[in-house]
């Protein structure tokens, strides 16, 4: 980050005009364009090395790597199927008709996973004026689904909540899976 010339987007935010601001998004939006046309090498949910993904919302924060995207959504659901809930009599109507929701959403996720930062909050994004001149802690890159980006992106880190109203700036929204990110957290305590 020393070799960065510039700020963290967090710092400078409220400094930056309407022009400058729009300027940004389109430069993360080509950035963001550019890293997801990445070829996938394989169908797994992974680092960009193969490895465990890491994403520190998630109870273990290391999880990992899995063979298809939807080995990676049971384990978001700590394990959880139609069929488990079908044979639950202990849960509520509204946990199981929620749990549905998630499960059946999951289910429907068929795409390839893509290159993903998995951390674009505006601690990450460094820029000089109205230039996006870096995207810093990649720790959590990985091939992860097509709407990871941003359902991590507006689950933004505590110091910057108002990230939440600009991600949609610059990334594609995912209104279903950010209501699904949010029952999932909801039941299953992560993050």
């Amino acid at each position: 980050m020393e070799r960065v010339r510039g700020e963290m987007i967090a710092s400078q935010w409220r400094l930056l005009s309407e022009t400058s601001k729009a300027s940004i998004f389109r430069q993360l939006t080509q950035i963001i364009n550019e890293l997801q046309s990445v070829p996938c090498p394989t169908e797994e949910v992974s680092n960009v090395d193969g490895g465990p993904i890491r994403d520190y919302r998630l109870q273990p924060s290391s999880r990992g790597p899995f063979r298809t995207v939807s080995d990676f959504h049971v384990s978001l659901q700590n394990t959880i199927t139609l069929a488990s809930l079908d044979l639950a009599t202990s849960l509520r109507p509204e946990t199981i008709s929620d749990l549905t929701q998630l499960i059946t959403f999951h289910e429907t996720v068929s795409r390839a996973p893509v290159l993903t930062h998995g951390d674009l909050s505006s601690l990450n994004i460094v820029i000089h004026k109205d230039t996006v001149v870096g995207i810093v802690d990649w720790k959590t890159a990985g091939w992860l689904p097509y709407y990871w980006e941003y359902t991590v992106a507006w689950h933004a880190n505590p110091q910057n909540y108002f990230w939440q109203d600009e991600v949609a700036n610059f990334l594609h929204p995912y209104d279903e899976a950010l209501a699904m990110e949010k029952i999932r957290r909801g039941y299953f305590g992560d993050g």
